[in-house]
């Protein structure tokens, strides 16, 4: 008689290998697929992922200087005046624990006891 013990083994035996052959039928589909459609490696996927990306900033920050509406003195003049009004418009932060939510202006009293 076969007990429990010696029908597990077989299964997950035979588990493995088809997870083997499953994992090296799809490796091989994926190789033949690139191959068919002229794709390339993973890394070199990567690699040319990482060129758009940098030559996608460059060419945006040039093309962010060449329509900037005013020169940099000038912007960094704007911004200063910007942060001088909001500081000086806002009420000086309390210190706490960090939290942006206003603080009352009503005494907190203790809660009745019962």
């Amino acid at each position: 008689m076969v007990s429990v013990k010696d029908l597990q083994d077989i299964v997950d035996d035979l588990r493995g290998q088809a997870t083997k052959r499953a994992n090296e039928l799809l490796g091989e589909g994926k190789t033949e697929v690139r191959r068919v459609i002229g794709g390339h490696s993973d890394g070199t996927l990567f690699g040319t992922l990482a060129l758009g990306l940098l030559l996608g900033a460059i060419v945006g920050a040039a093309i962010a200087l060449l329509f900037a509406p005013f020169t940099g003195d000038e912007a960094r003049r704007r911004l200063g005046e910007s942060v001088e009004k909001v500081r000086t418009t806002e009420p000086v932060a309390k210190t706490g624990n960090g939290s942006t939510r206003p603080v009352s202006s009503v005494a907190s009293t203790p809660h009745a006891a019962s």
